[in-house]
């Protein structure tokens, strides 16, 4: 079994939690403030309102790449738990908590999934033309002390996309922040819909 990838940010908003606990919880909305992404489509398979059980389909473009895949919500606890899990392979688990705080609320995300090799090439891919780190560890098993060598390869690669998507994610938030304070774009329509 790969090891497990988790990366999380937190942001203190100057919102209410049940605002923000709204906003976070209807992926809809809270797709379209991600600056990391093109949304093309992320809709609710079912009837209003969001809730456990509730399925999202997602479809975006980042980078070159158009991403697809299915959402369901596992965990459902307004205003300060929801929890999805990717429908992907491999799936991956999304915990977000909005703790109330003296001038708000705390958003807290926290991400994780199994970091085979397949999935830490397609998120660090190698240069053009180059080989990519699962291929590369294939090769290296093969000879003695090469499966450390890989062992240590994976373990920087881990860290490196690690960080890369913790700062993505904490992008994301930051928009959410002010997008839900005052003089933010909250309550205004912006198609979130």
């Amino acid at each position: 079994m790969a090891d497990r990838l988790t990366f999380s940010a937190s942001v203190q908003v100057r919102a209410a939690a049940a605002d923000a606990f709204a906003l976070v919880s209807d992926l809809r909305r809270k797709a379209r403030l991600n600056p990391n992404i093109e949304v093309i489509r992320v809709e609710l398979l079912g009837e209003e309102p969001v809730r456990e059980g509730s399925m999202f389909a997602h479809r975006f473009r980042k980078g070159p790449r158009i991403v697809e895949y299915r959402s369901r919500c596992v965990r459902f606890e307004p205003p300060r738990l929801f929890v999805s899990l990717g429908e992907t392979d491999p799936p991956f688990e999304v915990r977000v908590t909005v703790e109330p705080t003296p001038a708000g609320c705390r958003l807290t995300q926290e991400e994780t999934v199994e970091a085979t090799p397949a999935l830490l090439d397609a998120l660090d891919p190698a240069p053009a033309g180059g080989t990519g780190l699962g291929e590369m560890m294939r090769w290296l098993s093969l000879f003695p002390g090469g499966r450390r060598l890989g062992t240590e390869l994976g373990a920087h690669q881990r860290e490196r996309v690690a960080r890369r998507l913790s700062e993505e994610l904490r992008q994301w938030l930051e928009a959410i922040r002010q997008h839900l304070e005052p003089g933010g774009a909250c309550g205004q329509d912006r198609g979130d819909t």
